[in-house]
């Protein structure tokens, strides 16, 4: 395990605030590795200096000086954690990366666990056991130094990886290449120079600096070169075709599965009962969704919330709030749940990684984010951020909100645009045979169909 660090510069001008940035970097990187660290430039004319060291840079502040200079274009480098199943007593320069090859070095943050089976396909060699050092000599075969090509050779691998290349016959570009390793990206305008390295802590960028932070995209590979172009290609080559739809049987949900449907996706619903006021109700809406939209319906029983007590949602947790005809009930989140889209979320992620889903699918929208926390567009942006660290290596699932920028009476326009079953959804807190009409859901209901001019087609026992 590793952290892996590159530079790009755009112009050599001020090398040595560079070399003084990229010590900073690697010395913030020690938490990530601290048996050994390695720095290899790349100059114009494609040749190399490199330093090699074992322990840590702070240790042996010295060391780097000098490393970057006039004729200085790439930069790679590493901060390693030495794996067990790769632990060398005593490390010579050929054990510690990043690893040089004829024509390409690369540093690496993750495992490569089929290593020996690359060297024997591949006819190659290699004078370490570490895995990385398997990399070089294949790019150096194999590789033509396109992007799409790097794509296909990184299919060969199998196990984790976040790589910095450079290519010492183009120096005036860089390569990265992560699947759910991290990678981040800082242009540093004053330097004139591009930074890479495995968390955007490391670059150390005060809130009035003038440097632009990225993440680069899990799955993904990158070439950035000097003329400030930024190409990348996903590793990802499947089409996007199942859906997970996290459905309560209200409006919202309703909307998104059957947008999800008219957008060419295979939708199931997931609903959950949890011993809430209105589950009943809601069970009976749902079934009866899911059967007009012809999609399979999934439900999940649990008495989790249970725990937690004091809920107003939830069966004996208090009275729903109704004052001002449920206005006050839709302004804040009085019918609070602790987490209770979080765990919805993480389960479903969970279903969709074991069942082949490529997406989960929410409700969630801008009306009701002004209430509630977790219905903040934010929340399923970090959630989607989340996504490749939270399933396995290779797996994708998205997270999707196809309602997320609409507010209650646009929702309810979608659904009569796209057919929508409106008429069976079930929109109220509580669980009578009709809508209360009083509590928030019901009032931002009735007021988003009179914003349309149409009439609401359920019933309410108050007006």
């Amino acid at each position: 395990m590793c952290s892996v660090t590159g530079v790009l510069l755009l112009d050599s001008k001020k090398h040595v605030e560079v070399e003084r940035k990229l010590i900073s970097i690697l010395t913030k990187a020690e938490d990530r590795g601290r048996d050994s660290f390695g720095v290899v430039a790349v100059k114009q004319d494609g040749k190399v200096k490199y330093v090699k060291s074992t322990g840590r840079p702070s240790l042996n502040p010295g060391k780097l000086e000098g490393i970057v200079d006039e004729n200085t274009k790439v930069i790679v480098a590493n901060n390693r954690a030495e794996p067990t199943t790769e632990f060398v007593r005593f490390k010579t320069d050929w054990d510690i990366q990043p690893f040089i090859g004829r024509r390409f070095i690369v540093t690496h943050n993750g495992i490569i666990a089929n290593d020996r089976e690359i060297e024997t396909k591949f006819e190659i060699g290699r004078l370490t056991k570490i895995d990385t050092a398997v990399m070089p000599p294949l790019l150096d075969k194999v590789w033509d130094g396109s992007l799409e090509k790097l794509r296909d050779i990184l299919k060969e691998i199998r196990g984790s990886y976040a790589f910095v290349i450079a290519d010492k016959e183009r120096p005036d570009r860089i390569f990265l290449a992560q699947n759910f390793k991290p990678l981040y990206m800082a242009y540093d305008f004053k330097l004139n120079a591009v930074f890479f390295t495995s968390l955007d802590d490391y670059f150390g960028v005060g809130p009035f600096d003038e440097v632009n932070v990225r993440k680069l995209e899990p799955y993904s590979v990158v070439e950035v070169n000097t003329r400030k172009e930024f190409n990348v290609l996903s590793l990802y080559n499947k089409p996007r075709r199942r859906a997970l739809v996290i459905a309560s049987g209200g409006l919202d949900s309703t909307v998104a599965a059957t947008k999800m449907l008219k957008d060419g996706y295979q939708v199931t619903l997931l609903h959950f009962n949890y011993h809430h006021k209105a589950e009943e109700k809601e069970k009976e809406a749902v079934a009866k969704i899911a059967s007009y939209l012809n999609v399979d319906l999934m439900e999940i029983n649990t008495d989790l919330f249970s725990l937690i007590g004091n809920a107003t949602l939830l069966k004996n947790g208090g009275q729903i709030v109704k004052e001002r005809k449920g206005e006050e009930g839709a302004e804040f989140a009085h019918e609070w749940v602790p987490a209770r889209n979080a765990i919805f979320f993480t389960v479903a992620m969970a279903i969709a990684e074991a069942k082949g889903y490529d997406a989960i699918v929410s409700g969630i929208n801008l009306e009701e984010a002004g209430a509630y926390p977790d219905n903040e567009m934010e929340f399923v942006r970090m959630f989607q951020r989340l996504s490749p660290y939270a399933v396995g290596p290779e797996k994708r699932v998205d997270v999707l909100m196809p309602v997320g920028n609409l507010v209650k009476h646009e929702i309810v326009k979608m659904g009569l645009q796209i057919g929508a079953p409106l008429h069976l959804t079930w929109s109220c807190y509580e669980g009578g045979d009709k809508h209360c009409g009083k509590c928030g859901p019901c009032y931002m209901r009735k007021t988003a169909f009179e914003i349309n001019g149409v009439k609401d087609p359920v019933e309410y026992e108050s007006t």
